[in-house]
Formats: C-alpha cells, structure tokens, sequence
C-alpha cells in the first residue's frame, strides 16, 4: 500500500519546491510537486525530482571510506570517527585551533546544517570559509543602496506594466517565476531581456538587449542619463524618498550617453527605448540576475541599476522594485541559535580566494573537514586550489557521492539524502514560503545526517552536551521569531508549508533600512569601507589580447551546480556555445570539437552556435567535471569590487578548432 508524505526541496536556488513523495513498501517510487503550495503549485524542476534518483544511485555511498596506499577501503563508523578524532586533537595541539578549518557552502540549505557550526565553535574556534562564489557583491550593493535586499510577492508583477529581466534567464534557474510572468504579459505587460546569451524567455521579449559582458553597469547608466535629457524623473522621490541625488548626477554628468553605450555595445534606439519604458511606461520591475555581479566591477552594476530605478520612481511602489534577493525572510528563523558562534575565535578565508589563504596560512590547515560543497569543481582556478590542498595533512568530506574533492580527501564519510532527513527548507533569493522536510524513508546503508556525525565526534572530543537534542527541539527553537509572530509550528509541520510576514511590495511604507532612513544614491557605509560613496561603472577586467572571448560559466540547466555526476552520466566533454560569427572566423561548425583555453587551463568541448546574442561572449555551463578536469580550471580567483565575492565571470579565452564533424564521419 502506497502512502504520500509532504516534504520540501533542500537545493539552494530561488524557488523552494514543495514536495510530495509517494513511498510504496519503504521505497520512493515518485517525487512530485505538492499542488497545495501557493508559489511551486504542484511543479518542480528536474533537479528537485533527480532527489530521488540520487537516492537510489547504484554509485552512492553507504559506508565510511578512507584513502590507503592499495586504494580506498570501507572501513566501520567507529574506526572513521576514531582516527578523525586523533586527527584533530594532533591538529589542536600542534596548531591550535585555527589549524582546524571546516570548508562548507550552501549545496543543501536546510536550517539544521548550521548544527555543524557548533563542533568547531565548541572546540574553541576554527578556520571557516566565508564569502560567496554566488552572489554577495549584489547583496552588498543593494545593502548600500536600500539597506537590505528585498523582493516583491511573486504576484505583484500582475501590476507590472514592464518587467525587465536583467541577467536572468528565468526558465532554467527560477521556473515558477514563469506563470506569474507570462499572466503579466498576458495581461499587457512588456518584456525586457538584457543578456550577452540567448535566454530561453528571448521569443516573448518586446525588447532584448545583449551587451558586452560586464558593463550592464554603463548601459544602466546610458540609460539613466537619457532619462536625465528627458526630464523623467521621479522628482517626489529624489526629493522625500532619497538622498544623495546631487552628488551621483555629478558622476553622471563626467560620461556621455554615446561612450557608454560605446562601452556595452548597445545601439541609441535600444536605450532610448528603455529610458521610456523606465522613465514613463511604469511601473517598471527589474529582476537582476547573479552572474551580471561576477565581474571586476559586478557590485558597482547593481548599484548603477538600483539608482536607475529610484530615480525614474520604480521603488516603492506596487509593480515595481529592483529585486535581487529577498533577504526579509532571513529574520523568521533563528539560525544563530542552532549554530552556537558565541565567542568563538574563528579564522576566516575566502571561498573565492581558497587556493591563496591555504598557500599562506599561518597557522596552517592541518585537518580540513568539507560539508556541503564541491571545491575543487566550484572554486575559480582549480588546479591552484588541487595543489593548496595537498599540504592539507587530513581532509575530511561529508557527502552521498565521491565528488572530484573526495577523490583528493582521505577520509569520506556517507551523509542522508534529504528525502531521509527532517529539517526546514527556505530560500531568501526570492519567495517568502518555507517548507517543512518530513523523513520520507529511512537512511539507507549506514548514511548518517550532518549533524549525527558532528554530534559522535564531539562526543569523542569530551564537548558531546552542545548536540543535547533532538531535530524537532532544535527546529523549534529556529522556528521561534516566526511563533512570536503568530505562527504555529505543529500547523507549519502538518501543513508542509509556512508564509513568513514579509511584505508584498518591499519599501512601500518608505522606510529604507539605511542610516538616512531613505534610499541612498550617496552611501556613507560605502565609503566608510572604502568604496565609492555613489553608484560607479567599473569596467570588465579583460584586455581582449591573445584571449578576445569572454567565457561565462553560468548555472547549469539539468543540476544543481556540481550535483550530477552520478545520474544521469556526465558527457565525455562538456558543451560551449558560441555566437555563429566567432566560430566562422575560427571555421568552427556545430558538433565540432573545440579546444578553449587561456593561461591557467584548458579543456576540449563540443561547440553549440547562437545568433541572437554578443560576438564576444561564450558559455560553459558550471558544474562539469572528470577525473582530470573541471570548467574552473580556466576562471581565474579575482574577486569582484563590493562583498566577499568572486569575479569568475571576468573570465579571457580563446577557442579553437581540434576535430571537425565531418573528419569525424
């Protein structure tokens, strides 16, 4: 007999599925979307349905492993977790805790892997990674300009009469965006896709713009400065709702429209049709991408298309906003509690800048505990990092599959798959609704959760009364600011889903979480941190010499990052897609095989053409790898201008012909 249970997608991505997973004689036999939940409705993408393949896969692993010089051997819970703990208390006393470095990202966002947090904090302190390879210098430009980043309800764009997608390719990283879109359209709205690639939205768009990668910061800024000829200014706003007007139209006022518009490779009537539809079509709502940010001067573009939408009084207002994040909701769960910082003294490196802060710590990395990430295929300049990591004397990684960075570990310990867990899963990328994971099945083989694993070790460490609980008491105590706020968990965990008080149109009311109280074109925490106090266009940090195409390794559209390497099968070589006339200078044809190099790597690919796009630009999907290679072998460590934030967008190759489709027939 069949039963169907209510669970939630843990993947870190804009929509947070609501599942319902039909378990028949203990095993999942479908995963599909639970069509009670308001935003998801009963859909999910193919990387939330592939939990269950990774669930099942023959390749998963089921026992501890450790590295030894005949190969791996599974080994018992007992002796893993025994020399792992020697290990540590080596690295304490020789190196202190700061030798000790837990290496972490957010692969699976669930609210009890903070649990993790709390063996290192309770040891004293530690090394962790902090930063973002994602998306932290737009949230640190939306910070500085609106005090926090915050989205509308999915529903107000039915009060958009322009919605501009900005470096988003909506259908491959946030699908259930895409009814709320195509209603607005239906309804009158226009469309507006700015991207150097084609985007799978590109046939319903009223006005596509592809400009040369990383300087949406200067058409932005051509744009606002045709709004400025015009007189299209929101002049209530700049005057009630903002501060700091004076001080940016005098950057403005140091370019001309034509050098900007030089400078992104965009054409008059494009922007002076945008200035329009910014200036007098509004509402205008402007959903920013992650990958326009990843460049030298990825922050400062966000901040020039934030101060284009204040100024021409798109925020505030129902329809409008520039919606990057949807940080409001952070507040409703209480992960500080689950994590225990405290007074931890802990040491922090770069997650962009990996490869460097292990080359030169002081004390250096003697045990490396890794959870929830794939490094060495996710971190800029891989073989740099392939050869920091190698000093590390014992590296440690939790996780269901032999990723490429448990290929380099000594130890691998098999951790459960969500449908195995119970948890809370949110996101604050863009919806305001947390869905509660139920355990489905149990764990299969001897896979443990995070924190059951953390919890034997510091019992090992004579520091086990930090995990004194259990999952439903700790997500209880999360759960808190949302109880206080009259929400009821036992509802919550029945139901399978949870709405948080977050508002529908974000800054309505005219409070801006800024020092001013007003949204900032002048900025004193930026400059207060160094930075300049307006929005600035910084230009791509490319001298298009020996290496003219710039590669951009965006999401990929089957996976979740690097989460795919069991099923289905990884091609022999990944796909690059390029415009029609770059590969006709190289005689380059679809099917061929290409090698794209630069200085730090290179890697063999099948070319794919586009049309409608720019000449210059050249995608790699992230995620890819092989036992010898990854796509992050070519992006280089640099990181963006605001936040903690990797600039691997900012990205020089070439491209060149090895094998032409027809010598392969």
């Amino acid at each position: 007999m069949s039963t169907q249970i209510k669970t939630a997608c843990p993947l870190d991505c804009y929509d947070a599925c609501a599942f319902l997973a039909t378990v028949d004689d203990g095993r999942v036999v479908k995963l599909e979307g639970n069509p009670e939940h308001p935003i998801t409705r009963g859909t999910i993408c193919g990387r939330g349905r592939r939990l269950a393949d990774r669930l099942y896969a023959a390749d998963r692993l089921l026992k501890p492993r450790k590295r030894t010089p005949m190969g791996w051997e599974d080994i018992s819970w007992s002796q893993a977790l025994d020399e792992i703990t020697a290990e540590i208390r080596r690295t304490l006393s020789e190196d202190g805790h700061h030798g000790l470095m837990h290496c972490y990202d957010w692969g699976s966002g669930t609210v009890l892997k903070n649990l993790n947090q709390r063996f290192f904090y309770a040891l004293g302190g530690g090394t962790e990674t902090v930063g973002s390879l994602c998306w932290d210098a737009g949230l640190k430009a939306q910070n500085y300009d609106f005090g926090q980043a915050r989205s509308h309800a999915p529903e107000d764009l039915l009060n958009s009469s322009v919605i501009v997608l900005w470096g988003r390719n909506a259908p491959v990283t946030n699908m259930h965006i895409m009814p709320f879109i195509r209603a607005a359209l239906d309804a009158g709205a226009r469309l507006v896709v700015i991207n150097p690639l084609p985007t799978d939205v590109d046939r319903r768009a009223h006005l596509r713009i592809t400009p040369r990668p990383g300087t949406d910061g200067a058409l932005a800024f051509a744009v606002l400065k045709l709004c400025i000829e015009h007189r299209w200014l929101d002049t209530e706003f700049l005057a009630t709702r903002s501060t700091g007007w004076t001080e940016l139209a005098t950057v403005l006022a140091k370019t001309s429209v034509a050098e900007l518009l030089r400078e992104c490779e965009v054409g008059l009537e494009q922007a002076e049709q945008l200035a329009d539809w910014y200036g007098r079509g509004g509402p205008v709502a402007t959903l920013l991408g992650i990958g326009l940010q990843r460049y030298a001067g990825g922050g400062q573009a966000v901040r020039c298309i934030d101060a284009l939408a204040a100024a021409t009084g798109q925020v505030g207002k129902p329809g409008g906003g520039v919606q990057y994040a949807n940080r409001e909701m952070g507040q409703y769960f209480d992960q500080d509690i689950l994590s225990r910082r405290h007074g931890a003294d802990v040491r922090e490196f770069s997650r962009g800048r990996l490869a460097e802060a292990l080359e030169t710590a002081e004390p250096p990395i003697s045990t490396m505990v890794v959870t929830r990430t794939n490094p060495l295929t996710q971190v800029p300049n891989t073989k740099r990092l392939e050869r920091a990591l190698a000093k590390v004397r014992c590296k440690v990684v939790i996780d269901q599959f032999m990723t490429r960075t448990a290929e380099f570990a000594d130890y691998v310990l098999p951790c459960t798959n969500v449908l195995e867990e119970e948890d809370i899963a949110f996101t604050t990328m863009w919806h305001s609704f947390a869905g509660y994971v139920h355990p489905v099945v149990p764990a299969r083989g001897e896979a443990k959760p995070d924190w059951q694993i953390f919890r034997e070790l510091a019992l090992r460490m004579g520091v086990g009364e930090v995990y004194d609980g259990w999952p439903e008491l700790w997500l209880r105590q999360a759960f808190q600011p949302l109880e206080d706020a009259g929400e009821n968990f036992n509802e919550f965990r029945e139901k399978g889903f949870v709405q948080t008080p977050t508002s529908d149109v974000c800054f309505g009311d005219g409070d801006f979480p800024t020092p001013s109280g007003r949204f900032e074109f002048y900025s004193t925490r930026a400059e207060a941190d160094g930075h300049p106090s307006t929005a600035t266009y910084v230009a791509p940090a490319r001298k298009r010499g020996e290496y003219p195409l710039t590669l951009i390794s965006s999401h990929p559209r089957k996976s979740e990052n690097s989460q795919h390497a069991d099923f289905p099968l990884l091609p022999k070589m990944p796909t690059i897609v390029l415009h029609r006339d770059a590969a006709r200078a190289r005689n380059i044809e679809a099917g061929d095989i290409v090698r794209v190099f630069n200085e730090r790597g290179s890697m063999e690919a099948i070319a794919a053409l586009f049309e409608d796009g720019n000449r210059d630009a050249v995608l790699l999907e992230s995620g890819w790898w092989s036992s010898t290679q990854t796509i992050n072998d070519l992006t280089p460590n640099t990181l963006a201008d605001l936040g903690d934030q990797s600039a691997q967008y900012d990205c020089e190759c070439e491209v060149h012909l090895v094998t032409t489709t027809n010598e392969d027939e």
